[in-house]
């Protein structure tokens, strides 16, 4: 069963029959060799250096203990300041219901300020 294809494809496997095999130059393999290892233990990582791992493990634990310190004595300061800061809306929620001439009685300032938050 010969084929147009068939036969084709004969004519492109044969034409191989004739190629030669691609020769290497001299020393190659071994000068390919040394550009590889050459390559690979060209520069160490400074990241990695015990110096540098060191002082960038200290610097992120200073940081935590900053911010944990920060965060701490921001939570003192707000527990202080929530009295204050409920009074002072609550005086103020006064003035303008009297401002307004709106009902004074606590019922409904405890309602506005419950709304506000």
């Amino acid at each position: 069963m010969e084929t147009p294809k068939n036969s084709h494809i004969e004519e492109i496997l044969s034409s191989l029959d004739n190629a030669k095999r691609a020769e290497v130059p001299s020393f190659f393999y071994t000068r390919l060799k040394a550009r590889m290892e050459k390559e690979t233990t060209a520069r160490p990582s400074w990241i990695l250096r015990p110096a540098f791992a060191l002082a960038a493990l200290v610097l992120i634990i200073l940081i935590n203990a900053f911010v944990i310190f920060q965060s701490n004595q921001t939570k003192d300061t707000d527990s202080g300041n929530t009295v204050a800061s409920t009074l002072l809306e609550t005086e103020s929620m006064q003035s303008l219901a009297s401002e307004f001439s709106l009902n004074t009685d606590n019922s409904t300032l405890l309602e506005l300020n419950q709304d506000s938050k």
